[in-house]
């Protein structure tokens, strides 16, 4: 009978000792995954942050870029064409957009804001039924309810629309530059587009005399829509790719604040800057 008591208690406690082995195990495994889980976090903060130095470089050099003021000095146009760097961590693309050469909606007769969508939907794949919504909306979007002025970029995101949809509005629409012309030397070719007096042929003339630096051409009745104006406000679109993977883009705005007669450059103030991705 002790014997039988015996291998029972002695099973009993094998089964025991299994379940709570198993238990133990479970456990084990448990807080492995949450580690892994909190070290792949953790490693994804540190890429994002490290990808936002990195573009921040690219603003910095893009600043530096826009600060050249003498022929002799090598500068990116600033209609928005990329300039990419190469750097040790990564490489960096910085793109420059003169405000002067976009359309600005609060200055703008709706008859040029229209076609201009329709422009920006066709080249850029905006989306058409945002960009008819656009059309209706974007005036009262840009007044905030204490009466300031936002950007267009700020507007459509607060207004529910993607980011990348905003960036693309806000790369031939504005609200800085302040007069109801824009600037041949730095408008995209939608902006053009949507000039009355100018067609394709002549949004093609314009756009190859810049890259050359000649003169631009005589356009007839459309030249009361074209002021060569630049700024004194830029936006800086810097978009950083790590080596190792990850990616950042940083979206500012610059405002001229006067040229520093002991380095001979253009200095400017940030106005404002975003975190697109």
């Amino acid at each position: 009978m002790s014997l039988r008591r015996s291998t029972y208690s002695r099973g009993y406690i094998l089964i025991t000792v299994l379940w709570i082995g198993l238990g133990l195990l479970l456990a084990i495994s448990a807080f492995m995954a949450t580690t892994r889980q909190e070290a792949l976090s953790v490693r994804a903060e540190v890429t994002a942050v490290r990808a936002q130095a990195l573009a921040r470089s690219g603003l910095n050099i893009a600043m530096a870029d826009l600060g050249r003021v003498s022929r002799d000095q090598v500068t990116t146009l600033r209609d928005g064409t990329p300039a990419t760097v190469q750097m040790a961590e990564g490489t960096v693309t910085y793109r420059i957009y003169d405000e002067a050469g976009k359309l600005d909606v609060l200055q703008m007769p709706p008859r040029i804001l229209a076609p201009a969508l329709i422009a920006i939907n066709e080249a850029e794949a905006l989306d058409a039924f945002d960009a008819i919504n656009l059309a209706d909306t974007l005036p009262d979007l840009l007044r905030a309810p204490g009466g300031e002025v936002r950007s267009v970029y700020t507007a459509l995101t607060d207004a529910g629309l993607s980011n990348q949809t905003a960036l693309t509005a806000g790369r031939y629409l504005t609200t800085l530059n302040f007069r109801a012309t824009v600037n041949p030397r730095t408008a995209p070719g939608p902006v053009l587009t949507a000039i009355p007096g100018i067609g394709a042929s002549d949004v093609e003339d314009i756009i190859a005399r810049r890259e050359t630096g000649r003169p631009m051409p005589i356009l007839g009745s459309a030249a009361v829509w074209l002021v060569e104006q630049p700024g004194p406000v830029y936006t800086i679109e810097a978009e950083a790719e790590l080596n190792t993977g990850g990616s950042a883009l940083l979206r500012a705005q610059v405002v001229s604040r006067g040229l520093s007669f002991r380095g001979g450059l253009m200095r400017y103030d940030i106005l404002s800057m975003s975190v697109v991705r």
